[in-house]
Order: C-alpha cells, then structure tokens, then sequence
C-alpha cells in the first residue's frame, strides 16, 4: 500500500483558473482501476495551497497514474500557476515498512 500527500501553492490570482482543472483531474484519477482514494483538500489558512491524499496499492500504481492523459495535459496547465515547487511524501504503511527492516537482519 503508497499513500501520498501532494500540495501544490498556487499563485492568489489564478485560483479560479485552477479550479476546474483541479476538479476534472480529481474526477478522470478516481475512475483510474487501479487508485484506491484520491482527494483533494485546500489548507483553511492558505486557500492557494492544494493537499491530495491519495492511495495506490503499489509504485507501479502510482505511476500508471503519472502516465495517464489527464496527468499529462491538466499538470502542466495547473503548473504554470505555481508560485513554488510542489513538496510530495510517499509513505508504505508502518508494517510493511517495520517488516522489510527486519527482514534485512
């Protein structure tokens, strides 16, 4: 299991062109097969600043995801309305991750 957090900072000006691609992007990745959760948050403090919490069932999920048509036109299009780089956390769940450290003893 991968979960994800992606927050995105969008510039104050652009937030009602980011709107709509935001919400077609949300709606085209649940109907991915494969994706598990995926949903989209805006920070009650920073409302330019978007948080995705998202839940593949591996890596190669997530990069199914990464490759799909709406990634490949709406990321881009969101992009150019960044005021900073996105920060991203990938995180296996707590016992997959304590299990592959003891299986290395």
């Amino acid at each position: 299991m991968l979960k994800v957090i992606a927050e995105d900072f969008i510039k104050p000006e652009a937030i009602e062109t980011v709107l709509p691609l935001y919400r077609e992007f949300v709606e085209a990745t649940k109907k991915e097969p494969r994706c598990i959760a995926y949903d989209l948050y805006i920070d009650g403090k920073d409302i330019g600043q978007f948080i995705f919490i998202e839940e593949w069932p591996d890596r190669a999920a997530l990069d199914e995801h990464c490759a799909s048509e709406h990634f490949k036109r709406l990321v881009p299009m969101i992009d150019q309305h960044k005021r900073k780089d996105a920060a991203y956390i990938l995180m296996g769940g707590f016992g997959e991750v304590y299990n592959k450290l003891l299986s290395k003893r």
